[in-house]
């Protein structure tokens, strides 16, 4: 073989040698990436799990509620819902600060020796205002309709306002009943057209029924009554048993006034 040719044998040689080793060394870069990015991914799930917070627990039954804290919006969700061993989670949500975290019951409102499971959310809050929401299921994560009051209440209850003498008066019709509310112009910033239901809605359970009490307001601080729908589980189904209206007491003359005697009329 002739210098020129061994010559050129060696310098190719080289550059095959060369690739492959360059080849060899790519692929273990692209092979670190892969293992980083799961340890990245593992490490994403890792600080979610941590993210978690607890909301409401009953022990003994092995039940809890949980969520993620989103700094952003003062809400916590997703939310999960664990049940022994087993958990699903909703899209659901709940306001961040704990004084109004949900609120967590087990019972067994139909008699048939299963527990359902009551999870009382709150969305939001304000002067006048508690946004909830009920989330009913089985043990098995199976949802219950929760009942609508105010359409259960709509053919039933009814309110006119008038403004009369200085005075801002509604009158409200229930179950055939009237009542009269007399408040002095100054005693709110602003009036409600009609009087208001449910702006603030809070559920609990008492004597084995699911009871849905709504406020009834005439302007954002001034609240007239409460009406308490109470509701029993029949074969996996909420049925409408009553609705009781409930006066609230007024402040004394000065304050809030109301009309003189009785605000009943029949």
């Amino acid at each position: 073989m002739s210098l020129k040719k061994y010559a050129l044998w060696v310098l190719a040689l080289a550059v095959c040698i060369s690739g492959a080793v360059l080849f060899g060394c790519t692929q273990i870069a692209n092979n670190n990436s892969v293992k980083l990015g799961v340890v990245e991914n593992n490490e994403e799930v890792t600080t979610k799990a941590e993210e978690q917070i607890v909301l409401a627990e009953v022990a003994e039954a092995a039940i809890s509620v949980t969520g993620i804290e989103q700094k952003n919006n003062d809400l916590v969700t997703p939310l999960t819902v664990h049940i022994g061993n087993t958990s699903k989670t909703y899209p659901w949500e709940n306001v961040s600060n704990p004084t109004y975290y949900p609120e967590l019951i087990v019972a067994d409102l139909d008699s048939d020796s299963e527990n359902e499971v009551y999870l009382f959310l709150v969305k939001g809050y304000g002067t006048g205002i508690l946004n909830t929401e009920a989330h009913i299921m089985n043990k098995d994560f199976t949802e219950i309709v929760t009942p609508n009051p105010t359409k259960d209440l709509k053919s039933n209850l009814s309110s006119t306002v008038v403004e009369r003498d200085g005075q801002q008066v509604y009158t409200i019709q229930f179950d055939n009943t009237k009542y009269r509310f007399a408040f002095p112009m100054d005693a709110a910033a602003m009036w409600f057209e009609e009087a208001a239901l449910g702006k603030i809605t809070r559920y609990r359970i008492e004597n084995n029924r699911l009871i849905v009490s709504q406020s009834l307001q005439v302007s954002p601080g001034l609240f007239i009554a409460n009406i308490d729908t109470s509701y029993r589980l029949v074969q996996g189904q909420f049925k409408h048993e009553k609705s009781v209206f409930i006066e609230i007491p007024q402040e004394a003359e000065g304050d809030v006034a109301q009309g003189q005697g009785d605000n009943k009329e029949k």
